[in-house]
């Protein structure tokens, strides 16, 4: 993946939109312009120029348009080679979008490729504050990057947030509609047993939401998929027995 991002910024130029917003910006050499593609639920893939021309590509799990305020919109087109690659990894793109932001970007990176002095520059940044979001990477490997590939093309439905994976869960079919609050209750106590927090905003139909953990979700022997459908069987077999006592 690093080297297909690598090969992708050697395939195209692009004009630094911060030369022209110099004397609007505080300070130049603290932002950066952004040019992001993206796909609902899926990574984002975006490329950031510093004032020096120095570029980075970065695929993300969370969008930095959604995470940090963007300073100046900008538009622009996306190049043809971005698109065909993002399209490859996901199958479509549903939004693009340009802008200057100002450094830091917080947002979870899994793989970049550039400019390496910048990039390094980055990392110690994050572990003098003690955070990791370029440093996410690092302790991402290929495989963990597959199995992240893989759960994104599951049946789940699911968005990938810098704190974990966000799994909304559907409003079973086999719970009476007197009983949704009770069935609610008994998932919020199974889910504290096994230590998950919920998700932020759950969708719309969303009786229960899980926030899974990276740590968790890289762990070699824990499959998502296999979880939830546990978690909902246990949800169920809990859920009709205590109907049966009422």
């Amino acid at each position: 993946m690093k080297e297909d991002l690598a090969s992708l910024l050697k395939d195209f130029t692009l004009a630094n939109p911060l030369k022209e917003y110099e004397e609007k910006l505080d300070n130049v050499h603290l932002h950066v312009f952004v040019l992001r593609i993206k796909k609902h639920r899926f990574p984002a893939l975006f490329l950031m120029i510093n004032a020096s021309d120095r570029k980075l590509l970065n695929l993300s799990v969370e969008d930095p348009f959604d995470r940090e305020p963007c300073i100046y919109r900008i538009s622009m087109g996306i190049p043809d080679t971005l698109l065909s690659f993002y399209r490859r990894l996901f199958g479509e793109v549903d939004s693009v979008s340009s802008g200057i932001f100002r450094m830091p970007l917080r947002v979870k990176v899994l793989r970049s490729a550039g400019d390496k002095t910048w990039l390094r520059k980055i990392f110690l940044q994050e572990r003098v504050k003690g955070e990791e979001f370029f440093l996410f990477q690092e302790r991402i490997s290929n495989g963990h990057l597959q199995k992240l590939f893989d759960l994104l093309n599951s049946r789940l439905k699911l968005i990938l947030k810098n704190e974990g994976i966000d799994v909304f869960l559907d409003l079973p079919e086999w719970v009476e509609r007197d009983h949704v609050s009770l069935l609610h209750e008994i998932g919020v106590l199974l889910r504290k047993k096994e230590n998950i927090q919920p998700a932020q905003n759950p969708e719309e139909r969303t009786f229960l939401s899980l926030r899974i953990s990276y740590d968790r979700f890289f762990e070699e022997d824990f499959d998502l998929k296999s979880f939830v459908e546990s978690f909902l069987d246990r949800l169920k077999k809990i859920y009709e027995a205590t109907i049966s006592m009422i």
